[in-house]
């Protein structure tokens, strides 16, 4: 069985079924599931590893936290369009608590082995995924969240706290920021204290 045939079989068999109740839409031609609450998007879509073979799918999952809202606020400061509203990004095993298993990623081999194997990556998913990225309720919380990612990006935590009206913690993240700065990166967080705060 080709590898994108195995994990379509199980995500509509045996995840598809729990995630949909709880009202998560599937774009299968991704495949993706995605939900929205208040101001914020949940998705996760599937990755297939390229070393992937005939009876041998390696997969993982790339979670992300997106708003609208976002891009509204950021238009009227800025007056130009964000590159993406994307409020946290990050593939399943930065996830706190995430469990790998013996490998780095779940795998299919078209055997009786897959339910279990499945099974424990729809555990990680319903128990820890959707709870840690539910956390995220208003622009305080998705501060917090943005600042325990694996790649950190201060100019957009410190966004995230002026829209939570947090103007002092906002200037304290972008101090912080500029400090760990790279030279890339300096210029970005060095226009937002000039606008924000000077």
């Amino acid at each position: 069985m080709k590898p994108k045939d195995l994990l379509n079989f199980y995500i509509k068999t045996d995840l598809l079924p729990l995630l949909e109740p709880l009202g998560f839409k599937y774009a299968k031609s991704v495949p993706k599931f995605s939900r929205r609450t208040g101001s914020f998007s949940l998705s996760l879509s599937f990755c297939i590893s390229q070393y992937s073979s005939e009876d041998e799918c390696i997969f993982w999952t790339m979670w992300d936290v997106s708003s609208n809202e976002y891009g509204k606020w950021y238009k009227q400061i800025w007056d130009t369009k964000l590159a993406n509203n994307v409020v946290v990004a990050s593939a399943d095993w930065n996830i706190p608590d995430w469990f790998e298993g013996n490998e780095e990623h779940f795998t299919l081999y078209n055997k009786k082995s897959d339910k279990e194997e499945f099974s424990r990556f729809v555990h990680n998913v319903i128990n820890i995924g959707i709870p840690y990225y539910e956390q995220i309720i208003d622009w305080n919380t998705a501060a917090k969240l943005a600042l325990n990612e694996e790649d950190v990006f201060y100019d957009r935590i410190c966004d995230f706290y002026l829209m939570a009206n947090e103007k002092k913690i906002a200037k304290e993240v972008l101090e912080y920021g500029l400090e760990q700065a790279t030279d890339e990166d300096y210029e970005d967080l060095k226009q937002r204290m000039d606008k924000y705060f000077n």
